[in-house]
């Protein structure tokens, strides 16, 4: 969770008043008595975690879905892709530069493919399709700017989205979940319901 301070004023280059983001490990050290030895803490760097939605894919099931608005294209894992009964054009391909520098191929690009949210309203999406990915789904730009996506993110990390089905005009608040926390029970109740 992330801490906050409210600037008194003696804090050097801070007006006063200002809401400050402090560092988790600063926190955690200035909060063990003197006496005491800290335990070695291991961080990248300050981090809340990724948001996701849950849509039903292809009418088959619901699917993680991690925003980034970071990414200009809608992405799937092969898997999944394989689990939802996609069928792509392999002769669409293109190669993504991932944030660790790592260049992989698509095996292809799925059009039209339905993502239908709360409400039951549907966005079709084009897809392009990896085998391996470090996510399941990712709903890049394209998503936002079809649904005129409005994120609100709240101070306790989570956050909700609102967006707009671009077919009916009518919008609706999504509340987002943190990234593998999506609700696999009730995606496995889903499952075990259609049988």
């Amino acid at each position: 969770m992330a801490t906050y301070f409210i600037a008194d004023g003696t804090q050097l280059g801070l007006p006063s008043e200002a809401v400050v983001h402090e560092n988790c490990v600063a926190t955690y050290l200035k909060s063990i008595p003197l006496d005491k030895k800290p335990v070695v803490v291991y961080v990248a760097r300050d981090l809340q975690v990724l948001r996701s939605l849950n849509p039903v894919v292809n009418c088959k099931g619901r699917v993680e879905t991690i925003l980034d608005s970071g990414s200009q294209i809608v992405c799937m894992a092969l898997a999944e892709a394989l689990r939802v009964g996609l069928t792509w054009d392999p002769d669409i391909k293109l190669c993504m530069e991932s944030a660790n520098k790592q260049v992989n191929e698509s095996v292809g690009l799925a059009r039209n493919v339905p993502f239908t949210f709360a409400e039951g309203f549907t966005v079709y999406l084009q897809v392009h399709i990896f085998e391996k990915p470090a996510y399941t789904v990712l709903l890049g730009r394209p998503f936002d700017t079809l649904t005129e996506s409005n994120i609100q993110n709240l101070q306790d990390g989570s956050a909700i989205i609102t967006i707009r089905d671009p077919n009916t005009g009518r919008r609706t608040a999504l509340p987002t979940m943190e990234r593998g926390k999506v609700s696999r029970e009730e995606s496995r109740r889903e499952e075990e319901a259609k049988f």
